[in-house]
């Protein structure tokens, strides 16, 4: 194959395996393909050992973390690369330096360079490389050329498997595990702290903000079996919040314990451009990931100030993103959650901004997602559901299943856990209200709470629930914007694809004409 122009590499890309748009797929013969990758790289001349690198893995939170921690070390005057999946528009999002997406031409120019070069090499493997390792290589090549200091690699999917996993980190972090990509990582939270926490590599530090009991050992273990030092939320460092717990506002402070973190580090009245109270425990993985990074390299000079202007600066598309609120229209938030506790969060956020108001949901999935689980959180909170898909993906789930399947769920008990950080005195002054939704997938369908409960709460339908199936996303869209009132709050959720898919055509259509 000759690629030339960006249409013809885009055209080859899409002709790959890609796991993102696979509904049924299965990690097996990875671990002889990272090899691969890994003798690639050495033959492409080791770009990964260029820069300093950030890896980070985790079920959610892992793409805040990455912008936070690149909004810090951009105002520090540092050049950072950025490496994120999937992208909304164009594959060149995946690969930036300070936000900024690779060119068309660099992207030609570079990808063109590693095809021919591995297939110099090794024709065989070049056709078995699939979408997301070829972006992955291209990734290594770009940072490299361009002379970056700190490379941040977020992982795709799991971790141990993942193609980034052959990156030379300094750093590794893990933001959070729950339960997604079950059919890939396992049923049960220990095989999915196991995938994820195969990102650990011998001796280098870890931070982490797990707190689940159970997925927290795994990673703990795995550390240790591998000497790595380990920096966790409220061990290592803790974040506090003067204000009631109930506000929205997430000014907050950040500290290091004295002892148990390598650098003394004292941060006050801190606050985030990002919605969310989640977004508090993100921003101190960044904070904590950036510390270790500054005690590797005098290179890295972290000032105070510049870390404030960092978070107020920071921005990610479709992380509870607001993109219409006004006086006189319904407020439309785009989000990318697409597991059960992706979806609680964006509830309590939501709930806490725009409260009193009509919660109405436009939700599309993926096949292999927790369909059931997701449906009975909005059921329990929503007003009116609008069921339909997405169209850039062939993984979309029919909503007219999804309409069964809402038709059939019973009323619930669902756990809701709450995690709390810091010693007890510290955890009275402040109190993340973040709960974590989760139900093992082994007794899923009964609905049955599990042990150690420590918040239940009735997940049931609601009197005067509206639940109906538009298939297209867009008349969806349309149809929902022009029924609502500025005493809604429309939230389009439940997959990433369907978030990038209806943002666009808003800003496109919809919002043009509300101008």
């Amino acid at each position: 194959m000759t690629l030339q122009t960006f249409d013809e590499i885009i055209k080859m890309l899409e002709s790959r395996v890609n796991l993102e748009t696979c509904s049924d797929f299965s990690f097996q013969g990875m671990e002889r393909r990272l090899e691969e990758l890994r003798q690639l790289l050495k033959y492409l001349g080791a770009p990964e050992t260029r820069y300093r690198t950030v890896h980070i893995a985790g079920t959610k939170g892992k793409g805040s973390t990455c912008v936070l921690l690149e909004s810090i070390l951009v105002e520090n005057h540092c050049r950072v690369g950025r490496f994120s999946s999937p992208h909304l528009y164009s594959v060149r999002e995946r690969i930036a330096i300070n936000g900024i997406p690779c060119s068309e031409e660099e992207f030609v120019e570079l990808m063109v360079s590693i095809y021919n070069r591995i297939n110099a090499r090794n024709p065989k493997l070049l056709e078995e490389l699939t979408y997301f390792e070829l972006i992955t290589l291209l990734a290594f090549e770009y940072f490299a050329k361009k002379q970056v200091d700190v490379a941040i690699f977020e992982v795709g999917m799991g971790g141990r498997l993942d193609a980034t996993n052959v990156c030379r980190p300094d750093v590794t972090v893990i933001t959070s595990i729950s339960f997604d990509h079950m059919a890939q990582l396992g049923p049960t939270l220990t095989d999915i702290a196991t995938e994820k926490a195969g990102i650990i590599k011998p001796g280098i530090p870890l931070v982490s903000a797990v707190r689940h009991p159970e997925a927290q050992q795994v990673i703990r273990n795995i550390a240790r079996e591998r000497c790595a030092p380990e920096f966790f939320l409220g061990e290592a460092f803790n974040i506090h919040r003067n204000n009631s717990y109930e506000s929205i506002q997430k000014n907050f402070c950040f500290r290091t314990i004295p002892k148990k973190f390598p650098l003394d580090c004292d941060l006050t009245d801190l606050s985030l451009n990002l919605l969310g109270l989640h977004q508090v425990r993100n921003a101190s993985l960044a904070i904590a990931a950036a510390l270790l990074l500054r005690a590797k390299t005098s290179r890295i000079a972290l000032d105070e100030s510049k870390i404030r202007n960092a978070f107020r600066k920071a921005h990610l598309p479709i992380r509870v993103e607001v993109i219409c609120s006004s006086n006189t229209l319904p407020v439309l938030i785009v989000d990318g959650a697409h597991n059960r506790s992706s979806i609680m969060a964006l509830i309590k956020t939501v709930q806490k901004a725009f409260p009193n108001k009509r919660l109405v949901a436009i939700f599309g999935v993926s096949l292999g997602k927790d369909v059931e689980g997701m449906l009975i959180d909005l059921m329990n909170y929503f007003k009116r559901i609008v069921l339909t898909q997405y169209s850039s993906n062939p993984r979309s789930f029919p909503p007219q299943g999804l309409k069964t399947i809402a038709s059939a769920l019973p009323n619930a008990s669902a756990e809701m856990k709450e995690e709390v950080f810091g010693s007890a005195e510290e955890n009275t002054a402040f109190l993340l209200q973040d709960k974590s939704v989760t139900l093992n997938p082994n007794t899923e369908r009964a609905y049955k709470p599990r042990h150690n409960i420590s918040h239940t709460a009735t997940a049931s339908k609601q009197t005067n629930l509206q639940i109906e199936v538009i298939e297209n996303c867009q008349e969806a869209l349309k149809k929902i914007w022009a029924e609502s009132t500025s005493e809604e709050v429309i939230c389009v959720t439940g997959s990433m694809f369907l978030a990038a898919e209806l943002r666009q055509f808003f800003f496109e259509t919809i919002g043009t004409a509300n101008r």
